[in-house]
């Protein structure tokens, strides 16, 4: 499963101070290098990584035509991790501790045997994980737009992204721009000089701030991840609004729909989160509920259809993460497996591009004059009056 087949769950990187728009020697040099098994990674003994190629998690042998798929770049970070689960030390603590009681004939250990037993079990494990007892092996894949200079890595997790971060850095000799909503904010708003209306703006909420609400439930206030849940929430509002029709900067349309689940989590840490699942979720009375008690989406799964192309696809949106991509199968089925990873690894670009763009219509919306406006609108609709009815009166909080 990845980008050549099934579905796809990646996070994006735009790769600064990139030298390789084609895969040359030097870029199957710079793989070879830090292929598992070379690479060195000092952070953490029981943990190793390297690059292998997308054939198999013991092929680190690299050559063009393993990794090439038109413009893009396809191999896979190998990650072993080798370390004692701790269920296995407390049984072998267990085993001492046992046999200690057996040859003192009492009922007991005093400090000092205890201390032995744990050494002596601690030395059993710390043996069988150097034999490799305990390895488990991960294998993620990643995809490098050499033409746009963009990285997608089939993994979601923080710590997985560290470590790949950490090796395609000392890989290139690069960095590495996470994209997510903090990220894009920033550059939107700097492209449109409104970095002063980003810096002055606060969380928007659908409903007043109830009492008893955490101070700091706004969270970092230099982080502006909360942008993420307000997207969401304005594409869920669009979707039920205006039919699903959202205009992008390009000129053209994308048509959305909210489908499979809906996951809420509340602005003030009151009420906790829920995940509301079914065919047509943002319909569903637990998660016009969720909206009313002051929850806002953290991940919504969407029908996404533009020019470029259509998808289905669960969005996160503090992450912008992409989990569970479902991308339609093409129309050649002479197609060779390299050119249909090609067309997939195109359909994720154009997604991604999509999804930006979706994005930078929602910034400039809320970095304008007019998102107060809207904003009313939107807690019209929380309140599950008409969004489309000015003459109705909300309870409305700051719009941020």
């Amino acid at each position: 499963m990845g980008f050549a087949s099934g579905s796809v769950t990646f996070r994006r990187y735009r790769i600064e101070h990139w030298k390789h728009a084609n895969i040359d020697d030097s870029f199957v040099e710079a793989l070879t290098n830090c292929a598992f098994g070379r690479y060195q990674l000092v952070h953490d003994e029981s943990t190793q990584i390297g690059w292998v190629t997308p054939q198999h998690v013991l092929d680190a042998e690299f050559a063009g035509e393993k990794i090439a798929a038109g413009r893009f770049a396809h191999f896979t970070m190998r990650l072993d991790r080798n370390s004692v689960p701790a269920t296995i030390k407390r049984s072998y603590f267990e085993i001492e501790r046992i046999a200690a009681l057996e040859v003192s004939g009492r009922d007991f250990l005093n400090k000092r045997e205890l201390k032995e037993a744990r050494e002596s079990a601690n030395r059993r494990a710390e043996k069988e994980a150097r034999s490799g007892a305990f390895r488990r092996i991960n294998a993620y894949p990643i995809v490098v737009d050499l033409e746009k200079a963009m990285l997608y890595f089939g993994n979601a997790s923080n710590g997985v992204n560290e470590h790949m971060q950490r090796l395609f850095v000392d890989t290139f000799d690069v960095q590495l721009a996470p994209l997510n909503t903090h990220t894009l904010a920033i550059s939107i708003a700097e492209e449109f000089g409104n970095m002063r209306s980003l810096e002055d703006a606060k969380p928007a909420h659908w409903v007043s701030v109830p009492e008893g609400a955490d101070s700091d439930y706004h969270g970092d206030p230099s982080d502006c991840g909360y942008l993420g849940r307000e997207f969401l929430s304005w594409i869920w509002f669009t979707v039920e609004s205006n039919e699903g029709v959202i205009s992008l900067p390009d000129g053209s349309d994308a048509m959305m729909s909210v489908v499979n689940q809906a996951n809420l989590k509340c602005d003030f840490n009151l009420t906790g989160a829920v995940t509301v699942r079914g065919d047509a979720p943002a319909r569903m009375r637990e998660s016009k509920s969720a909206l009313a008690t002051g929850k806002q989406p953290t991940r919504l799964g969407l029908l996404l259809a533009s020019r470029a192309g259509e998808w289905g696809l669960t969005l996160d949106g503090p992450m912008l993460g992409v989990f569970g991509l479902q991308i339609p199968a093409g129309d050649d089925t002479d197609a060779d497996k390299t050119q249909i990873l090609e067309s997939r690894c195109e359909s994720v670009a154009d997604l991604s591009s999509t999804l930006d763009q979706l994005f930078q219509s929602f910034m400039r919306l809320r970095l304008s004059s007019e998102w107060q406006e809207v904003h009313t609108r939107m807690a019209m609709w929380v309140a599950q009056l008409d969004p489309r009815d000015s003459e109705v009166e909300p309870r409305l909080a700051s719009a941020g």
